[in-house]
């Protein structure tokens, strides 16, 4: 008779130093607008239906979640996608109002997808758990972290981490961040291992939450304006280029949206 087999060990339950870390840190700094960012195909039945709603998500047991970036338009939508003249694989980015988001399902400060696929593990101990990092589930929190790891807006949009941080002896996962957002050598992430993720588990509707839309010229007709206008929601084009990757246009967006934070005094 063989052996019965060991038990499998049990997981242990997720650290809250981090989250308290960051929660001892003060709210001094204004709120930023979050940011959701979809494709051709997925604005146009956003438009259609008037809100940007929950889909159901694979990294959380397919939960139906809404995705968002705080203050930065850091997803890469289509990614994958290699160059096309495809119009409907082109990046559309919904800038929505500060103080909009006020229960969040989860908040994280860094892309939890990538987390879940393992991209962060050189900076971090094997047995650190994606939740080890998890935030309070409010929208301060997003601003409690710029400040520790910032110490302001405008550092944080350009991805800028200071240098040092004072942390306790024993603030494993936050010296483990810190590491992370410092690194500077060629890996395969990219800016969004500092961008604060935050869960929405409702839609949300364009009118009254969303300010601004960013989108290819290409999509822009008198009814595409018309229904955006009327929605109070400004209208900012881009160049769209036949033929260039989808995640190309990226850096266009993130110069757009910066300009858009400092016109409007978010920045």
């Amino acid at each position: 008779m063989e052996p019965p087999k060991p038990a499998a060990p049990a997981t242990r339950p997720p650290s809250d130093d981090f989250r308290k870390l960051v929660n001892e840190q003060p709210v001094d700094l204004s709120e930023l607008p979050s940011v959701h960012i979809s494709d051709g195909l997925g604005f146009r039945s956003i438009v259609k239906d008037g809100y940007l709603s929950a889909e159901p998500c694979s990294v959380f047991n397919n939960e139906p979640l809404l995705y968002l970036f705080y203050g930065r338009p850091s997803y890469r939508v289509n990614s994958q996608i290699l160059a096309s003249a495809i119009r409907a694989y082109a990046p559309v980015c919904f800038v929505l109002k500060p103080g909009i988001v006020r229960s969040p399902q989860r908040v994280f400060p860094f892309d939890s997808g990538a987390f879940h696929n393992d991209l962060f593990r050189a900076s971090m101990h094997r047995k650190m758990q994606r939740d080890d990092f998890a935030l309070e589930p409010d929208p301060a929190s997003a601003q409690r972290l710029i400040r520790l790891f910032f110490s302001d807006n405008q550092s944080y949009y350009d991805n800028k981490p200071v240098a040092s941080v004072d942390l306790p002896p024993l603030a494993f996962e936050a010296s483990s961040y810190h590491a992370l957002i410092t690194d500077r050598q060629e890996n395969d992430y990219d800016e969004r291992i500092s961008s604060v993720e935050i869960q929405i588990a409702e839609d949300l509707p364009l009118r009254g939450v969303v300010e601004a839309v960013v989108l290819p010229d290409a999509f822009l007709s008198d009814e595409v304006t018309k229904s955006l206008t009327a929605m109070e929601v400004e209208v900012i084009p881009y160049p769209f280029i036949d033929r260039l990757r989808p995640e190309l246009y990226t850096a266009s967006i993130y110069t757009i949206v910066r300009d858009y934070y400092r016109r409007r005094g978010y920045l």
